[in-house]
């Protein structure tokens, strides 16, 4: 995946910008909407299509529990401080799926709101990351060709 990354004909930043597009959506808890809200911002920031599809396997079961469970966190103290009620707070309960879907609103509200301020919160950080990775990536390959050139010019006969 990291070389086709690396050659993909786009710029640095547009692969770097698709890349954390597809990483940031998967704060939300719209499961079913990852690839089109990636899409979406991949289109008002100019970032590549296919690096975002990419960048949404960030998303994987093994890391939807914590990033889901931090987004509710962020949402219920935000709500909070604005003042908009205190929401349930799930920790520590035993609740039966019944008890829950009654409650999911309450749930899903501040988890939304968590997820986008996460959003907002991490997508520098890892377009930042991203696009120095792809940097050092496509130039250390570049100089790999130059030797690999220079080698060939040296020992034509």
């Amino acid at each position: 995946i990291k070389h086709r990354i690396l050659r993909l004909p786009a710029s640095n930043h547009s692969i770097a910008f698709g890349l954390a597009s597809g990483c940031v959506v998967s704060w939300t808890p719209l499961f079913g909407f990852h690839i089109i809200q990636c899409m979406i911002l991949c289109l008002v920031g100019r970032g590549n299509y296919l690096a975002g599809l990419l960048g949404t396997t960030f998303g994987t079961p093994w890391t939807f529990p914590i990033l889901l469970w931090t987004s509710y966190k962020v949402g219920v103290y935000a709500m909070a401080f604005a003042g908009y009620g205190e929401p349930i707070d799930i920790e520590g309960q035993t609740l039966d799926p019944k008890e829950l879907a009654d409650k999911s609103i309450d749930v899903f509200i501040p988890t939304v709101v968590g997820s986008y301020i996460m959003m907002f919160v991490t997508f520098p950080i890892f377009y930042a990351v991203f696009f120095s990775m792809i940097k050092g990536g496509r130039l250390a390959r570049k100089k790999v060709t130059e030797k690999v050139h220079d080698y060939k010019e040296s020992h034509k006969k």
